[in-house]
């Protein structure tokens, strides 16, 4: 048998070669199936789980999506989530940027909702919601109990 003669490679290119192996691999370990960088990113926040009233001003304030397990809005939502965090993303949709079901489900209407709303605030655009998409977008804004939508706002962190 011969032997084989492999070809140079950069110490660079090994390096993102490692890092990209060690990435898939634990995302095969951990989930059984291949994952994206941004998800296998977003792997280090938990699952918006309820909606929480966020104050922007005085008596104005906004619904977001919060992780009830810690009362962090650093969370994220995805393809099959179910909760209240999803039916607050699927209001502020409907209300700030393009008609869409509230229904609690992020099915594929939520998904492509999502994507265009990253793509309008101009951040990465991948269908799902974490804490870039929720600083990036728009919620609408409402003032003490009366219930009606006084506009469109970006509250921050």
């Amino acid at each position: 048998m011969g032997k084989s003669v492999a070809t140079p490679r950069s110490s660079k290119g090994r390096t993102l070669t490692k890092i990209a192996a060690a990435v898939s691999t634990a995302a095969l370990v951990t989930t059984g199936l291949a994952v994206t960088a941004s998800a296998a990113a977003a792997a280090s926040y938990p699952t918006c789980n309820a909606m929480k009233s966020v104050v922007v001003t005085g008596s104005r304030f906004t619904y977001q999506p919060y992780y009830s397990g810690t009362g962090s809005r650093n969370c994220v939502m995805g393809y099959g989530a179910q909760s209240n965090g999803v039916y607050a993303l699927q209001g502020a949709i409907d209300t700030c940027y393009q008609d869409i079901s509230r229904d609690g489900i992020y099915g594929t209407q939520t998904r492509t909702a999502v994507r265009n709303v990253q793509s309008a605030e101009e951040v990465g655009v991948d269908g799902e919601y974490g804490p870039i998409t929720r600083e990036a977008m728009k919620w609408p804004l409402f003032e003490g109990g009366n219930g009606s939508v006084l506009g469109c706002t970006r509250p921050g962190t």
